[in-house]
C-alpha cells in the first residue's frame, strides 16, 4: 500500500490521517498521486470527516518529490502527463476545502514541498529535514500555480530565494513563514496537529470551507491558464531534454550537463 489510513477522534470530531509510505524516499509517481487523490476524494465526500492530516513515518523523508528513477525510464512522449500530475494534484488539493494539515517530519523536496504547500497548516519536526522547491535544478520552471500560492504564504522578502530552489532547515522555514510551528519530537508534532484540530472542531465546517474558497478563489480561477502554461513549458524541447538529463544524472549520481 502506498498510503496508510487511520481515523483520529478529536473530542468527537473525526479526521482522516493519511501516511505516505510509497518507497524508501516516499517519492511519488502519477499512479500513486491518482491513488492519493482518490483517498482525498473519499474524505471530501464523507460528511463525518472534518479534516485530513498528511504525515509520514519515514525517519528521513516526508516526501522526496517525483520519483527520479521512474521519470528517467518514462518515454519522452509521456513526460508531460507523468510530470504534470503533481501540478494537477496540487490544483486538486487547493480545491479540497476541508482543513488540510501537513506534519513534515523529514525532507520535503520538490513534489514533497508542493504537497506541503497545498495544506492549510504546516508543522515541522525541528531536526534534519529540509524544505525546497527543487524543480529548477531539474531544468523545470517552477509551475506558476505554485508561485501564486507562495506569494501569499511566505514573507515576500524570501520569495525569490524559495522559487529558485533554496533549501530551508526547519527553523528557517518557520522564519520565512512556510511552516506555522516547530516540534522537537514526533509526539509533540502530533500534539500541534491535535491542538489545531481541536480549535477547528469548534467552528462550523461550512464557515471554514467557504472562507477557504474565498482565500483560493483567484488561484482557482486561473487554473486553466496555469494548465496551459504547464503544457507550453513541457512542449519546449530544451526543457524536456534538460529534465531527462537531470533525472538520468540523479539516478547515476553525477552532475547533470544542461543545454
Amino acid at each position: 500500500m502506498n498510503f496508510k489510513r487511520e481515523t483520529l477522534d478529536v473530542k468527537g470530531s473525526l479526521c482522516e490521517c493519511i501516511t505516505i509510505q510509497t518507497n524508501e524516499q516516499n517519492s511519488v509517481t502519477r499512479s500513486s498521486l491518482l491513488e492519493f487523490q482518490a483517498i482525498l476524494e473519499e474524505v471530501q465526500n464523507n460528511p463525518a470527516i472534518r479534516a485530513a492530516v498528511i504525515t509520514s513515518e519515514n525517519d528521513k523523508f516526508f516526501c522526496n518529490g517525483v520519483d527520479g528513477a521512474h521519470i528517467a525510464s518514462t518515454p519522452a512522449e509521456k513526460l508531460p502527463e507523468e510530470m504534470g500530475e503533481i501540478v494537477k494534484f496540487f490544483c486538486y488539493m487547493i480545491q479540497f476545502y476541508k482543513p488540510l494539515i501537513a506534519e513534515i517530519s523529514g525532507h520535503a523536496m520538490g513534489g514533497g514541498a508542493v504537497i506541503a504547500l497545498a495544506c492549510d497548516y504546516r508543522y515541522m519536526l525541528n531536526q534534519k529535514g529540509r524544505v525546497s522547491f527543487t524543480e529548477v535544478f531539474f531544468g523545470l520552471p517552477l509551475p506558476s500555480v505554485l508561485v501564486d500560492k507562495l506569494k501569499y504564504t511566505i514573507d515576500p522578502r524570501y520569495l525569490a530565494d524559495m522559487i529558485y530552489g533554496e533549501a530551508y532547515k526547519a527553523d528557517e522555514a518557520l522564519k520565512i513563514g512556510f511552516v506555522h510551528e516547530l516540534a522537537d519530537s514526533r509526539e509533540n508534532l502530533r500534539k500541534l496537529t491535535l491542538k489545531k484540530l481541536d480549535v477547528l472542531s469548534r467552528m462550523p465546517i461550512s464557515a471554514f470551507i467557504n472562507t477557504k474558497m474565498a482565500l483560493h478563489h483567484e488561484t482557482v480561477e486561473r487554473i486553466d491558464w496555469h494548465t496551459k502554461k504547464l503544457a507550453t513549458d513541457f512542449s519546449d524541447p530544451i526543457i524536456r531534454k534538460n529534465l531527462m538529463e537531470a533525472m538520468n544524472a540523479f539516478t547515476q549520481k553525477r552532475r547533470p550537463k544542461f543545454e
